[in-house]
């Protein structure tokens, strides 16, 4: 099997699924009990492990997990497995229909954004098999699931077309696996990220001495490293996890800052991230000379894009230093992805800058007396900067002496 082959069939299975919507009564047909269940569960990833049919155990606390839209409605069939499930959001009524298809060579999960304008395929997961085997898997989604888009009157064709120009509308991941004896050793892979565009990777799985897969790693075509699974802890304190997370990725990120020599005093440093797509942060610091300087030249001007928008020639974007966090960073990622409670994720990079912030980077490297770090993704947070700041422990006096000078 051939990875740009795989990606091919699945967009053609993509098209062909602007034609199934029909087929939702046909599932629901299928219901002989039904269930419904705080969140996503059921995900095709996990099928054919424990995971998959034992999901019920909500990892956040309840009053954390329970809002308004996060029900969602699961029907089994007559073999026990998930046929059909649906969610909705409230307050902007749109609703997801999704249907499962079992057999012996493919299972499939197959979803639809309903809206009043739109009813598209925003979700696509297929796992294929042969003689008994995985052998590859392929997973395509539209970013916010297909409920930002409006493409009344558009065919398939035009709507394909449209989120294939756009490097911001698709996630798409395609593996093949290669076994050796009765295990999965290795993966070629496949994949698209809003903001990413294409690219290729390679997957190694580790095992433990009992047999049970450990972990999963991906190599990217620069050789750069990255964890891509872990294998859970069998008892998970969440709140417990996030601030090992965060207190670990604080100190990854001082380990950064002093390795590569910036110039100090530092008088910012964002933490930037991208909603959904990526969590582990790249660093912007800026010195307080540079702060000083542009605000020397520009006075009595509005300077937040040369402040805040702006990165110093010899300071540009930085990536972390991961081995001190990595593994719970995954572990607590994994619990996210399959939840998808992206704003617990994105607080936990804000308690990592609060953390740097209030402890003025533990006293490793100078800082000026406003220094502030702060955790941002610039496309989805822009007009919440300055509540954001206050989140990353930025006090009132200082946001309002940043207003003063004009950054903000």
């Amino acid at each position: 099997m051939d990875l740009e082959k795989l990606k091919q069939e699945l967009l053609t299975r993509w098209k062909h699924a602007f034609n199934e919507l029909s087929l939702l009564p046909e599932f629901k047909k299928k219901i002989l009990t039904e269930k419904y269940v705080p969140g996503f569960r059921y995900d095709l990833k996990d099928y054919g492990t424990q995971a998959f049919m034992l999901p019920d155990g909500k990892v956040f606390p309840e009053a954390r997990a329970r809002e308004i839209n996060d029900y969602h409605f699961y029907g089994f069939g007559a073999d026990g497995k998930p046929v059909y499930t649906a969610f909705r959001h409230v307050v902007n009524n749109i609703n997801w229909e999704a249907y499962y298809s079992y057999s012996d060579d493919l299972v499939e999960y197959v979803e639809f954004c309903i809206t009043e304008h739109t009813q598209i395929p925003s979700c696509i997961k297929r796992i294929l098999y042969k003689e008994g085997r995985k052998v590859g898997w392929q997973s395509l989604l539209l970013n916010t699931r297909g409920s930002a888009n409006n493409f009344d009157g558009d065919t398939a064709d035009e709507i394909i077309a449209d989120m294939l120009g756009d490097q911001y509308s698709l996630f798409i991941s395609i593996e093949k696996y290669h076994w050796e004896e009765d295990r999965i050793v290795t993966a070629d892979g496949l994949g698209m990220a809003p903001g990413h565009g294409e690219f290729h990777y390679s997957q190694h799985y580790s095992y433990r001495p009992d047999g049970q897969l450990d972990e999963i790693r991906a190599v990217c075509e620069t050789g750069n490293e990255r964890l891509t699974w872990v294998r859970p802890d069998d008892a998970v304190n969440i709140q417990a996890l996030e601030e090992e997370v965060a207190e670990k990725l604080a100190e990854a990120i001082i380990d950064t800052l002093v390795a590569s020599r910036i110039e100090t005093p530092l008088s910012l440093l964002e933490i930037n991230y991208h909603e959904i797509a990526e969590y582990i942060p790249s660093l912007s610091p800026r010195s307080q000379a540079f702060t000083t300087e542009i605000s020397r030249r520009h006075q009595d001007e509005d300077i937040f894009d040369l402040i805040f928008l702006s990165t110093e020639l010899d300071h540009p974007y930085m990536n972390i230093r991961m081995e001190k966090f990595e593994r719970p960073f995954k572990q607590f990622m994994q619990i996210i992805e399959r939840e998808e409670k992206w704003e617990i994720a994105a607080a936990m990079l804000r308690k990592v800058a609060w953390l740097l912030t209030t402890n003025k980077l533990y006293g490793r490297l100078p800082v000026s007396d406003d220094f502030a770090a702060y955790a941002i993704d610039w496309e989805s947070d822009m007009e919440e900067f300055e509540r954001i700041l206050g989140e990353c422990g930025v006090v009132p006096d200082v946001i309002s002496s940043w207003q003063e000078k004009g950054w903000l």
